[in-house]
């Protein structure tokens, strides 16, 4: 007789919906499979021949990267590295609003820093204090944060190093740029949780680049987490090594260099406003003096 399988789930909740899913389908088929080879028994086919017959191609299973077919180790490597790019944007930003909720002019550097050095000794004094505390987080979320949850962690640490920095180095003046034209706190918060999901659909994690069109693959290179993400997987789920991510590599690179150009272009502008108009207050006060 006909049997009918039955199987209880709904979508509200995703992962288990589709582990029952794919179990009942495999157990289904399986079971057609030992019925077909019971009865070609019963009529005397034995041996080979009944697998052959009860299995006409052979099917192997291999599962690339991913031996889980899991959820998590297909989402969460991409998303250490977006969380790296967002704390780090959300963070900058932040401390930019506050000095410029704490300055009588609203500016980002006051006219006392301006005296005192001038925009590169700002700009790499800044970098390097969120380098070097991000460099340790970093190396913490994704060197040790895979090897907790068992995600996927086959790269080799010094390659994930080598990778980190240039990363790390984009992140950080794509940031400081970005932070130039937040007006308080409460912006960067905004920006942070609008662009956290729309950066994770253009890493090509979700959705192929292949399949993206020009404006949005331009788009998604302006974000250092783009190339973040894709040298990542490499690394840390399919193996690559340090020659095998150079076009993710020289992208950073190359980011780092544009990003720390249109840092030094607009300290270099909001310096000079907050001189220009320090100058224009202290003018202004000796002239009422004078009268």
């Amino acid at each position: 007789q006909q049997a009918t399988i039955s199987t209880y789930c709904d979508m509200s909740s995703f992962m288990y919906y589709r582990a029952m899913i794919l179990a009942s389908n495999y157990v289904v088929l399986d079971m057609n499979n030992r019925i077909k080879v019971e009865r070609l028994n019963a009529q005397g086919v034995t041996g080979e021949a009944a697998l052959t017959v009860s299995n006409p191609v052979r099917f192997d299973d291999v599962i690339l990267y991913n031996e889980g077919a899991g959820f998590a180790s297909f989402l969460m490597p991409a998303l250490l590295i977006i969380m790296i790019h967002q704390i780090l944007f959300f963070g900058i930003g932040m401390l930019a609003g506050t000095a410029r909720e704490e300055n009588r002019f609203h500016k980002l550097v006051s006219p006392g820093l301006t005296r005192k050095g001038g925009t590169y000794r700002i700009i790499i004094g800044k970098s390097a204090a969120y380098f070097l505390l991000f460099l340790a987080w970093s190396v913490y979320i994704i060197g040790f944060t895979p090897h907790f949850f068992n995600l996927p962690h086959i790269g080799n640490p010094i390659t994930i190093l080598e990778f980190i920095i240039p990363f790390l180095l984009a992140t950080i003046f794509f940031s400081m740029t970005i932070s130039v034209f937040l007006p308080n706190r409460e912006t960067g918060m905004v920006i942070f949780l609008f662009f956290s999901l729309i950066l994770l659909f253009l890493s090509g994690i979700s959705w192929p680049e292949s399949n993206m069109n020009g404006f949005w693959k331009v788009f998604a290179w302006i974000f250092p987490s783009t190339h973040g993400v894709q040298g990542y997987l490499k690394i840390n789920s399919m193996g690559a090594e340090i020659s095998q991510i150079t076009r993710e590599i020289i992208t950073l690179w190359i980011q780092t260099a544009i990003y720390f150009a249109t840092t030094v272009t607009v300290y270099y502008w909001q310096m000079k406003r907050s001189s220009s108009q320090s100058a224009k207050m202290a003018r202004e006060k000796a002239i009422a003096m004078e009268g």
